[in-house]
């Protein structure tokens, strides 16, 4: 008997391993299928890039040299570019996604020039001329671990796109940059410093996200230009004292950071239009939030929210208010008061109460996807001016008369441009 245990115990176990080795097998298999098949799709990519490379190259040699204002050419694989010195009157270069490590010093000198778009390709560094027609210079996504100096030759240049590089810190003379509105410095690795925010005090757009950081420094309060200030996707638990000094901030975003309670700096800065707390570990708003009577869109999805204060019927500018994902379990009663809101987002929070909410005269969409609601909001259906209203994942009772009424209704709402999603 035990022989007989020993044999049939064996030959489970050899079917085991060989069925494992199969499923790995077919593992194998699948992946080197999946990989033959991406490989085969760049190849085609290629091609097809390639193939738009010469047809551009030939177009180009056609045109007459006054007659080129734009020259694009995007997404085709260049390493190097054909002789473009006759060309005098080119306004905007468009050389996005391609592999260029180097441009012509001569293509940047044209007094006509005005926009250059260079994104996605693998500069390291580049050189520009004395050139006060630039106005726009894009050099997101390459390869460059510093601001290159020559950029201090655009003195016009208004909007200065750095954004995923490698960039570690912020040169002396961008703060003698005087034209220079809108810099662009997310997703690089800088260090942010004392003398950094010195220079960037006369820039009111600034953006400085996905950058590490788990503090700005104390001095941010001298950025006394700054209108839009994105600290979005860093480390951040709390704001420096001085923050409450950007008496201009019209726009603060804080995406994707650390924050457990609201800083308490924000209340005080009474032009703000656009607060951005998404993706952050928010419980508790505070009352004062309310007193920015100038906020227009006010993004708190994604914390742990349970109850929006009051006060926020105050805001009687407020547009867009979005506060999925929490835990709120009633739907406040000033939302459904409001005149001005027209986007509402509360999805996926534990709500079981939804009012009567055709008093919305700007209601235009609305999400309340996820909740434990049971009463479907027939008034919407006939609201004007309704576009969209998402409330699957609820716990409704249609029956099927109501169902059949819905359908029998598509056409109409259809005709509306207003997309129901239940």
């Amino acid at each position: 008997m035990k022989r007989i245990q020993l044999y049939l115990l064996l030959i489970f176990w050899v079917f085991i391993l060989s069925t494992g080795l199969q499923a790995q097998e077919l593992k194998q298999s699948l992946r080197l299928q999946q990989d033959t098949a991406f490989q085969a799709w760049l190849k085609a990519m290629e091609a097809e890039a390639l193939e738009r490379q010469e047809e551009w190259k030939k177009q180009l040699n056609s045109i007459h040299s006054d007659s080129l204002i734009v020259l694009d050419g995007q997404k085709m694989k260049i390493i190097q570019l054909p002789d473009l010195e006759r060309f005098k009157s080119i306004k905007i270069i468009r050389l996005q996604q391609n592999e260029l490590e180097y441009l012509p010093p001569s293509l940047l000198k044209s007094d006509s020039l005005e926009r250059i778009h260079l994104d996605q390709n693998h500069f390291s560094k580049i050189s520009f001329s004395n050139n006060p027609s630039v106005k726009v210079l894009s050099l997101h996504s390459n390869k460059l671990k510093k601001i290159p100096r020559s950029i201090r030759k655009l003195p016009n240049l208004k909007i200065l796109d750095l954004e995923n590089n490698k960039i570690t810190r912020i040169p002396c003379f961008i703060s003698k940059m005087d034209s220079l509105e809108e810099l662009n410095l997310n997703f690089n690795q800088l260090k942010l410093t004392k003398k950094s925010i010195r220079r960037l005090a006369k820039i009111s757009k600034i953006s400085l996200g996905g950058n590490k950081l788990k503090n700005v420094p104390e001095n941010i309060g001298d950025l006394a230009a700054v209108t839009h200030l994105n600290l979005g996707k860093n480390q951040l638990q709390y704001l420096p004292p001085s923050f409450a000094k950007l008496k201009n901030l019209e726009q603060i975003i804080c995406y994707g950071n650390d924050f457990e309670q609201f800083p308490e700096e924000i209340l005080q800065l009474m032009k703000l239009k656009e607060v951005d707390f998404y993706y952050n570990k928010l419980k508790i708003l505070p009352e004062g939030l309310g007193n920015l009577t100038a906020l227009n869109r006010l993004f708190l999805s994604y914390n742990q929210i349970e109850k929006l204060p009051d006060n926020l019927a105050g805001l009687s500018n407020l547009n867009y208010l979005y506060v999925h994902n929490n835990k709120l379990p009633v739907f406040p009663d000033w939302i459904a008061r409001s005149t001005t809101l027209q986007r509402v987002g509360l999805g996926k929070n534990r709500i079981i109460n939804l009012p009567d909410l055709s008093a919305m005269i700007s209601l235009t969409d609305l999400d309340v996807q996820g909740n434990l609601i049971d009463r479907f909001p027939w008034e919407l259906l006939n609201k004007q001016g309704m576009k969209l209203l998402i409330i699957k994942d609820n716990a409704f009772r249609l029956n099927e008369t109501d169902r059949a009424d819905l359908k029998s209704r598509e056409a109409e709402l259809k005709s509306r441009d207003f997309v129901i999603v239940y």
